[in-house]
């Protein structure tokens, strides 16, 4: 897969959009940038992260062979890749906190971002947009953001960590559209995070909701077991996992 690296840009998703939308007939792409200064991640949240120490990168992947309303496998896909990864490094406790965040223990070492581009009612690409933190040791204001150096105590080469990611996404991409989605989801929750823990979540109103995380839907969907054992199903707009 062909490589960009710049030193700097604002956001290697933007970067990718941009990319893609002036090369459409494109083979994957990988957008790679040793620093990024304005990093975006779920719910418009930005995404801070030291030059040179981490890894900030976006993947353009034309045509994904996944149907609208199975994106959200993309995402898991991508996930489980990077997981797969990691466990390569023996890195303790690695999980997924929904939808999309890298986690060690309880510490967030990651997050993926997937944009996708439609054009006609289908896929035309996605942009998987990943902030790993790699050599990053000290994280002012964010007591609950690690890295694997912090994690295993080895520093590690960036560019093997990049190579070993993308080529992991890219066999996963490959074949996304060819496993069942029930698979693919039932591999995603044997790492979700706190799956069949009592969780506090906040809701859009501000109050507070106590339940246990059942599973995913294949739409992404969070599923919760509230109180009287009723099962819940909440939107990433609807739902804020606290621990």
């Amino acid at each position: 897969m062909r490589i960009i690296k710049v030193s700097a840009t604002e956001s290697t998703n933007n970067f990718a959009r941009e990319w893609f939308a002036a090369n459409k007939e494109t083979s994957p792409v990988v957008i790679t940038a040793v620093e990024q200064t304005r990093g975006r991640g779920q719910r418009g949240a930005g995404w801070d992260s030291n030059a040179g120490e981490n890894l900030t990168f976006s993947i353009i992947y034309p045509s994904p062979g996944v149907e609208v309303p199975g994106q959200f496998l993309i995402s898991v896909g991508v996930g489980l890749a990077i997981i797969n990864v990691l466990n390569s490094f023996n890195i303790n406790k690695l999980s997924l906190k929904w939808p999309n965040d890298i986690m060690a223990a309880n510490f967030k070492i990651g997050g993926i971002l997937i944009e996708n581009i439609l054009s006609g009612g289908r896929i035309a690409a996605c942009i998987i947009g990943v902030g790993l933190n790699v050599n990053q040791q000290h994280f002012p204001g964010l007591p609950k953001a690690s890295s694997l150096r912090n994690t295993t105590g080895i520093d590690f080469n960036l560019d093997r960590v990049l190579s070993l990611i993308i080529s992991e996404v890219e066999k996963t991409m490959k074949n996304i559209g060819e496993l069942p989605a029930e698979v693919i989801l039932r591999q995603y929750e044997q790492v979700l995070f706190r799956k069949d823990k009592i969780s506090t979540f906040e809701l859009p109103s501000g109050d507070l909701l106590t339940g246990i995380i059942k599973g995913i839907s294949p739409t992404g969907l969070l599923t919760v077991q509230v109180e009287d054992n009723i099962i819940k199903k909440f939107d990433l707009k609807e739902l804020k996992l606290l621990f």
